[in-house]
Protein backbone atom coordinates (compact mmCIF):
# COMPACT_ATOMS: atom_id res chain seq x y z
CA UNK A 1 0.00 0.00 0.00
CA UNK A 2 1.51 3.35 -1.02
CA UNK A 3 2.31 5.88 1.66
CA UNK A 4 1.83 8.84 -0.66
CA UNK A 5 -1.35 10.83 -1.02
CA UNK A 6 -4.38 9.06 -2.47
CA UNK A 7 -6.69 11.19 -4.64
CA UNK A 8 -10.40 10.65 -5.07
CA UNK A 9 -9.97 11.09 -8.81
CA UNK A 10 -7.11 11.71 -11.22
CA UNK A 11 -7.91 13.48 -14.49
CA UNK A 12 -5.41 12.87 -17.27
CA UNK A 13 -5.35 15.81 -19.67
CA UNK A 14 -6.20 19.48 -19.18
CA UNK A 15 -7.98 20.03 -22.48
CA UNK A 16 -11.67 20.63 -23.15
CA UNK A 17 -12.89 17.30 -21.76
CA UNK A 18 -10.59 17.18 -18.73
CA UNK A 19 -11.27 20.73 -17.60
CA UNK A 20 -15.02 20.40 -18.11
CA UNK A 21 -15.05 17.26 -15.96
CA UNK A 22 -12.94 19.05 -13.34
CA UNK A 23 -15.44 21.93 -13.28
CA UNK A 24 -18.49 19.70 -12.95
CA UNK A 25 -16.94 17.59 -10.18
CA UNK A 26 -16.32 20.74 -8.17
CA UNK A 27 -19.88 21.97 -8.79
CA UNK A 28 -21.28 18.62 -7.65
CA UNK A 29 -19.27 18.72 -4.39
CA UNK A 30 -19.80 22.10 -2.67
CA UNK A 31 -18.00 20.80 0.46
CA UNK A 32 -14.75 20.61 -1.55
CA UNK A 33 -13.90 17.33 0.16
CA UNK A 34 -12.89 15.46 -2.98
CA UNK A 35 -9.17 15.52 -3.58
CA UNK A 36 -8.60 15.94 -7.33
CA UNK A 37 -5.40 15.45 -9.29
CA UNK A 38 -5.15 17.13 -12.70
CA UNK A 39 -2.27 15.94 -14.89
CA UNK A 40 -1.49 18.53 -17.55
CA UNK A 41 0.75 17.91 -20.58
CA UNK A 42 0.96 21.66 -21.20
CA UNK A 43 -0.73 21.75 -24.62
CA UNK A 44 -2.11 25.26 -25.16
CA UNK A 45 -2.60 25.16 -28.93
CA UNK A 46 -5.05 27.75 -30.21
CA UNK A 47 -8.54 26.44 -30.85
CA UNK A 48 -12.03 27.81 -31.47
CA UNK A 49 -14.70 25.92 -29.59
CA UNK A 50 -18.08 26.47 -31.24
CA UNK A 51 -21.43 24.85 -30.59
CA UNK A 52 -25.15 25.36 -30.80
CA UNK A 53 -27.46 24.92 -27.87
CA UNK A 54 -30.90 25.80 -26.59
CA UNK A 55 -31.17 29.22 -24.97
CA UNK A 56 -32.24 27.53 -21.71
CA UNK A 57 -29.34 25.06 -21.67
CA UNK A 58 -26.23 27.16 -21.31
CA UNK A 59 -22.70 25.73 -21.40
CA UNK A 60 -20.16 28.05 -19.73
CA UNK A 61 -22.16 31.23 -20.53
CA UNK A 62 -19.59 33.39 -18.71
CA UNK A 63 -16.92 32.32 -21.22
CA UNK A 64 -18.94 32.78 -24.42
CA UNK A 65 -17.44 35.62 -26.47
CA UNK A 66 -19.93 35.79 -29.33
CA UNK A 67 -23.44 34.46 -29.99
CA UNK A 68 -25.31 34.23 -33.29
CA UNK A 69 -29.05 33.69 -33.63
CA UNK A 70 -28.95 33.31 -37.43
CA UNK A 71 -27.10 30.85 -39.62
CA UNK A 72 -26.16 31.01 -43.29
CA UNK A 73 -25.63 28.15 -45.71
CA UNK A 74 -24.36 28.78 -49.26
CA UNK A 75 -24.96 26.07 -51.84
CA UNK A 76 -22.53 24.84 -54.48
CA UNK A 77 -24.47 26.91 -57.04
CA UNK A 78 -24.04 30.08 -54.96
CA UNK A 79 -27.55 30.29 -53.49
CA UNK A 80 -27.57 31.81 -50.00
CA UNK A 81 -29.90 30.33 -47.37
CA UNK A 82 -30.07 32.42 -44.22
CA UNK A 83 -32.37 31.50 -41.36
CA UNK A 84 -33.06 32.14 -37.70
CA UNK A 85 -32.20 29.14 -35.57
CA UNK A 86 -34.40 29.98 -32.55
CA UNK A 87 -34.67 28.51 -29.94
CA UNK A 88 -31.05 27.54 -30.63
CA UNK A 89 -28.03 29.82 -30.59
CA UNK A 90 -24.58 29.32 -32.10
CA UNK A 91 -21.76 30.25 -29.70
CA UNK A 92 -18.00 30.79 -29.71
CA UNK A 93 -15.43 30.30 -26.96
CA UNK A 94 -11.72 30.78 -27.65
CA UNK A 95 -9.28 28.33 -26.11
CA UNK A 96 -7.29 31.31 -24.82
CA UNK A 97 -10.20 32.55 -22.72
CA UNK A 98 -11.10 29.01 -21.64
CA UNK A 99 -7.58 28.14 -20.46
CA UNK A 100 -7.03 31.55 -18.86
CA UNK A 101 -10.15 31.15 -16.74
CA UNK A 102 -9.24 27.68 -15.52
CA UNK A 103 -5.54 28.23 -14.84
CA UNK A 104 -5.67 31.76 -13.41
CA UNK A 105 -9.04 31.71 -11.65
CA UNK A 106 -10.78 28.38 -11.17
CA UNK A 107 -7.90 26.08 -10.18
CA UNK A 108 -6.18 28.61 -7.84
CA UNK A 109 -9.56 29.20 -6.12
CA UNK A 110 -9.91 25.49 -5.32
CA UNK A 111 -6.99 24.27 -3.18
CA UNK A 112 -8.31 20.69 -3.18
CA UNK A 113 -7.21 20.52 -6.84
CA UNK A 114 -3.58 19.48 -7.33
CA UNK A 115 -2.14 20.47 -10.70
CA UNK A 116 0.87 18.52 -11.98
CA UNK A 117 2.59 19.24 -15.28
CA UNK A 118 3.64 15.89 -16.67
CA UNK A 119 3.08 13.40 -19.49
CA UNK A 120 1.33 10.19 -18.49
CA UNK A 121 2.98 6.98 -19.65
CA UNK A 122 0.55 4.35 -18.35
CA UNK A 123 -2.19 3.50 -15.89
CA UNK A 124 -1.76 0.50 -13.62
CA UNK A 125 -5.18 -0.67 -12.51
CA UNK A 126 -5.69 -2.28 -9.13
CA UNK A 127 -8.68 -3.77 -7.36
CA UNK A 128 -9.63 -0.54 -5.57
CA UNK A 129 -6.67 1.74 -6.13
CA UNK A 130 -5.00 2.73 -9.39
CA UNK A 131 -1.60 4.24 -10.10
CA UNK A 132 -0.81 6.73 -12.83
CA UNK A 133 2.79 6.49 -13.99
CA UNK A 134 4.37 9.48 -15.74
CA UNK A 135 7.24 9.57 -18.21
CA UNK A 136 9.46 11.35 -15.69
CA UNK A 137 9.16 8.34 -13.36
CA UNK A 138 6.72 9.87 -10.88
CA UNK A 139 3.60 7.96 -9.81
CA UNK A 140 0.28 9.06 -8.37
CA UNK A 141 -2.54 7.07 -6.78
CA UNK A 142 -6.28 7.56 -7.13
CA UNK A 143 -9.55 5.75 -6.49
CA UNK A 144 -10.81 6.74 -9.94
CA UNK A 145 -9.02 7.78 -13.14
CA UNK A 146 -10.47 9.76 -16.07
CA UNK A 147 -8.32 9.35 -19.18
CA UNK A 148 -8.67 11.85 -22.05
CA UNK A 149 -5.69 10.64 -24.08
CA UNK A 150 -6.82 9.99 -27.68
CA UNK A 151 -6.62 6.46 -28.98
CA UNK A 152 -4.36 5.69 -31.94
CA UNK A 153 -5.92 4.33 -35.10
CA UNK A 154 -4.31 2.62 -38.10
CA UNK A 155 -7.52 2.65 -40.12
CA UNK A 156 -6.52 3.77 -43.63
CA UNK A 157 -10.15 4.62 -44.47
CA UNK A 158 -10.43 7.18 -41.67
CA UNK A 159 -11.81 10.55 -42.77
CA UNK A 160 -10.19 13.71 -41.46
CA UNK A 161 -11.54 17.21 -41.11
CA UNK A 162 -8.64 19.54 -41.82
CA UNK A 163 -9.05 23.26 -41.38
CA UNK A 164 -6.92 26.25 -42.25
CA UNK A 165 -8.27 29.62 -41.22
CA UNK A 166 -7.35 33.20 -40.51
CA UNK A 167 -8.73 35.81 -38.16
CA UNK A 168 -8.82 38.91 -40.34
CA UNK A 169 -9.91 42.53 -40.08
CA UNK A 170 -11.27 44.37 -43.12
CA UNK A 171 -10.71 48.10 -43.51
CA UNK A 172 -14.40 48.62 -44.33
CA UNK A 173 -17.48 47.41 -42.34
CA UNK A 174 -18.69 44.83 -44.87
CA UNK A 175 -19.68 41.85 -42.72
CA UNK A 176 -23.10 40.84 -41.45
CA UNK A 177 -22.23 40.08 -37.83
CA UNK A 178 -25.73 38.80 -37.06
CA UNK A 179 -25.27 35.52 -38.95
CA UNK A 180 -22.47 32.95 -39.00
CA UNK A 181 -21.86 30.80 -42.08
CA UNK A 182 -21.86 27.10 -41.24
CA UNK A 183 -20.97 25.93 -44.74
CA UNK A 184 -20.22 27.71 -48.00
CA UNK A 185 -19.72 25.30 -50.92
CA UNK A 186 -19.82 28.03 -53.58
CA UNK A 187 -16.12 27.74 -54.46
CA UNK A 188 -15.97 24.79 -56.93
CA UNK A 189 -12.87 23.03 -55.59
CA UNK A 190 -14.33 19.79 -54.18
CA UNK A 191 -13.08 16.58 -55.84
CA UNK A 192 -13.58 12.82 -55.49
CA UNK A 193 -10.83 12.94 -52.83
CA UNK A 194 -11.97 15.92 -50.80
CA UNK A 195 -15.08 17.97 -50.00
CA UNK A 196 -14.24 21.62 -49.40
CA UNK A 197 -16.35 24.35 -47.83
CA UNK A 198 -15.77 27.62 -46.01
CA UNK A 199 -16.82 28.49 -42.49
CA UNK A 200 -17.21 32.11 -41.36
CA UNK A 201 -17.57 33.58 -37.88
CA UNK A 202 -18.15 37.35 -38.13
CA UNK A 203 -17.32 38.90 -34.76
CA UNK A 204 -18.12 42.42 -35.94
CA UNK A 205 -18.71 44.25 -39.20
CA UNK A 206 -14.94 44.21 -39.83
CA UNK A 207 -13.50 41.18 -37.97
CA UNK A 208 -14.05 37.51 -38.76
CA UNK A 209 -12.60 34.05 -38.72
CA UNK A 210 -12.71 32.72 -42.29
CA UNK A 211 -11.75 29.08 -42.50
CA UNK A 212 -11.16 26.58 -45.29
CA UNK A 213 -12.50 23.20 -44.14
CA UNK A 214 -11.66 19.96 -45.94
CA UNK A 215 -13.13 16.47 -45.50
CA UNK A 216 -10.62 13.95 -46.86
CA UNK A 217 -8.61 10.79 -46.28
CA UNK A 218 -5.49 12.61 -47.45
CA UNK A 219 -2.84 14.10 -45.19
CA UNK A 220 -2.91 17.78 -44.26
CA UNK A 221 -1.73 19.92 -47.20
CA UNK A 222 -0.85 23.36 -45.87
CA UNK A 223 0.09 24.91 -49.22
CA UNK A 224 -3.01 23.61 -51.01
CA UNK A 225 -5.34 24.86 -48.30
CA UNK A 226 -3.64 28.24 -48.31
CA UNK A 227 -4.25 28.51 -52.07
CA UNK A 228 -7.92 27.57 -51.62
CA UNK A 229 -8.29 30.17 -48.87
CA UNK A 230 -6.74 32.88 -51.02
CA UNK A 231 -8.96 31.85 -53.94
CA UNK A 232 -12.04 32.17 -51.73
CA UNK A 233 -11.04 35.64 -50.51
CA UNK A 234 -10.28 36.84 -54.05
CA UNK A 235 -13.62 35.46 -55.26
CA UNK A 236 -15.81 36.97 -52.56
CA UNK A 237 -13.83 39.95 -51.24
CA UNK A 238 -11.70 40.96 -54.22
CA UNK A 239 -12.04 44.71 -53.69
CA UNK A 240 -11.50 44.65 -49.93
CA UNK A 241 -8.32 45.35 -48.02
CA UNK A 242 -7.69 43.42 -44.82
CA UNK A 243 -5.08 42.56 -42.20
CA UNK A 244 -4.41 39.06 -40.89
CA UNK A 245 -4.64 39.05 -37.08
CA UNK A 246 -3.94 35.36 -36.39
CA UNK A 247 -3.93 31.92 -37.99
CA UNK A 248 -5.77 28.80 -36.92
CA UNK A 249 -5.06 25.32 -38.25
CA UNK A 250 -5.89 21.83 -37.10
CA UNK A 251 -7.20 18.37 -37.81
CA UNK A 252 -10.14 16.45 -36.38
CA UNK A 253 -10.40 12.70 -37.06
CA UNK A 254 -13.97 11.74 -37.93
CA UNK A 255 -15.29 8.35 -36.91
CA UNK A 256 -12.34 7.94 -34.54
CA UNK A 257 -11.57 4.78 -32.66
CA UNK A 258 -13.25 4.83 -29.25
CA UNK A 259 -12.90 2.65 -26.22
CA UNK A 260 -15.93 2.66 -23.95
CA UNK A 261 -13.86 1.89 -20.89
CA UNK A 262 -16.08 2.32 -17.86
CA UNK A 263 -15.79 1.68 -14.14
CA UNK A 264 -13.21 3.23 -11.85
CA UNK A 265 -10.88 3.87 -14.80
CA UNK A 266 -12.77 5.40 -17.71
CA UNK A 267 -12.28 7.35 -20.93
CA UNK A 268 -13.47 10.89 -21.54
CA UNK A 269 -13.29 13.16 -24.57
CA UNK A 270 -12.92 11.80 -28.08
CA UNK A 271 -11.63 8.46 -26.80
CA UNK A 272 -15.02 7.93 -25.13
CA UNK A 273 -16.93 8.80 -28.29
CA UNK A 274 -17.85 12.32 -27.18
CA UNK A 275 -17.40 13.74 -30.65
CA UNK A 276 -19.99 13.63 -33.41
CA UNK A 277 -18.36 11.29 -35.94
CA UNK A 278 -19.85 12.98 -39.01
CA UNK A 279 -19.32 16.62 -37.99
CA UNK A 280 -16.46 16.82 -35.48
CA UNK A 281 -18.49 18.83 -32.94
CA UNK A 282 -17.58 17.81 -29.40
CA UNK A 283 -17.64 20.65 -26.85
CA UNK A 284 -21.23 20.33 -25.59
CA UNK A 285 -21.05 16.53 -25.81
CA UNK A 286 -18.05 16.60 -23.50
CA UNK A 287 -19.89 18.97 -21.17
CA UNK A 288 -22.95 16.73 -21.03
CA UNK A 289 -20.76 13.70 -20.35
CA UNK A 290 -18.89 15.60 -17.61
CA UNK A 291 -22.16 16.61 -15.95
CA UNK A 292 -23.42 13.04 -15.84
CA UNK A 293 -20.12 11.61 -14.61
CA UNK A 294 -19.78 14.21 -11.85
CA UNK A 295 -23.17 13.09 -10.55
CA UNK A 296 -22.38 9.37 -11.05
CA UNK A 297 -25.12 9.05 -13.65
CA UNK A 298 -25.03 7.30 -17.01
CA UNK A 299 -26.35 8.38 -20.39
CA UNK A 300 -27.06 6.66 -23.66
CA UNK A 301 -27.36 7.97 -27.18
CA UNK A 302 -29.88 6.08 -29.35
CA UNK A 303 -27.99 3.73 -31.65
CA UNK A 304 -29.76 5.06 -34.74
CA UNK A 305 -27.63 8.22 -34.62
CA UNK A 306 -24.42 6.17 -34.82
CA UNK A 307 -25.98 4.40 -37.81
CA UNK A 308 -26.67 7.74 -39.54
CA UNK A 309 -23.06 8.82 -38.95
CA UNK A 310 -21.72 5.59 -40.43
CA UNK A 311 -23.85 6.03 -43.53
CA UNK A 312 -22.54 9.53 -44.19
CA UNK A 313 -18.97 8.46 -43.51
CA UNK A 314 -19.35 5.60 -46.00
CA UNK A 315 -20.36 8.10 -48.68
CA UNK A 316 -17.36 10.26 -47.78
CA UNK A 317 -15.01 7.29 -48.05
CA UNK A 318 -15.96 6.43 -51.63
CA UNK A 319 -17.87 9.38 -53.12
CA UNK A 320 -16.55 12.51 -51.47
CA UNK A 321 -17.59 14.61 -54.48
CA UNK A 322 -21.25 13.91 -53.60
CA UNK A 323 -21.08 15.69 -50.23
CA UNK A 324 -21.82 19.24 -51.54
CA UNK A 325 -24.97 17.96 -53.28
CA UNK A 326 -26.05 16.03 -50.17
CA UNK A 327 -25.69 19.13 -48.02
CA UNK A 328 -27.32 21.40 -50.63
CA UNK A 329 -30.37 19.16 -50.71
CA UNK A 330 -30.56 18.96 -46.94
CA UNK A 331 -30.33 22.70 -46.23
CA UNK A 332 -32.59 23.59 -49.17
CA UNK A 333 -35.45 21.35 -48.04
CA UNK A 334 -35.24 21.15 -44.24
CA UNK A 335 -35.48 23.98 -41.71
CA UNK A 336 -32.07 24.72 -40.21
CA UNK A 337 -33.06 24.26 -36.52
CA UNK A 338 -34.34 20.77 -37.37
CA UNK A 339 -31.05 19.95 -39.09
CA UNK A 340 -29.12 21.11 -36.03
CA UNK A 341 -31.29 19.00 -33.70
CA UNK A 342 -30.66 16.02 -35.96
CA UNK A 343 -26.90 16.63 -36.03
CA UNK A 344 -26.94 16.99 -32.24
CA UNK A 345 -28.68 13.60 -31.78
CA UNK A 346 -31.63 15.40 -30.21
CA UNK A 347 -34.30 14.84 -32.89
CA UNK A 348 -37.23 12.42 -32.59
CA UNK A 349 -37.54 9.33 -34.76
CA UNK A 350 -40.48 10.96 -36.57
CA UNK A 351 -38.37 14.02 -37.36
CA UNK A 352 -35.51 11.78 -38.49
CA UNK A 353 -37.75 10.00 -40.99
CA UNK A 354 -39.05 13.31 -42.37
CA UNK A 355 -35.51 14.67 -42.71
CA UNK A 356 -34.03 11.54 -44.29
CA UNK A 357 -36.87 11.40 -46.83
CA UNK A 358 -35.58 14.68 -48.28
CA UNK A 359 -32.17 13.20 -49.08
CA UNK A 360 -30.91 11.28 -52.11
CA UNK A 361 -32.42 7.93 -51.11
CA UNK A 362 -30.75 5.83 -53.86
CA UNK A 363 -27.34 7.16 -52.83
CA UNK A 364 -27.83 6.18 -49.20
CA UNK A 365 -29.35 2.80 -50.06
CA UNK A 366 -26.34 1.99 -52.23
CA UNK A 367 -24.01 2.56 -49.29
CA UNK A 368 -26.32 0.79 -46.85
CA UNK A 369 -25.41 -2.54 -48.40
CA UNK A 370 -21.75 -1.73 -49.09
Amino acid sequence: MPTTKIYDIAIIGAGASGLQLLYEIVQADPTNERQILLLDSGDRSTKSWCFWEDEKNECFPFLVEKTWESMTYRTSSGETIKSKIHPLQYKYISSERFFTYFFTEFIPANPHITLVNSWVQKIQEGADLHSVVCKDGSSFYANRVADSRPLKSEDSSLIYQHFSGKFIEFEQPILDESSMTLMDFSLPVSTHEMAVFHYILPFSQTKALIETTVFTKLAYDKEAYERIWQNYIETHYSSQKYNVLANETGTIPMGVTTQKREGQVFNIGTAAGNMKASTGYAFTRMHEDATYRAQNLSQKTPSRFRFYDKMLLKIMQSEMNKIPAVMDRLFSQVQTPKILRFLDDKSSLTDDIKLLSKLDIPLFIKHLFR
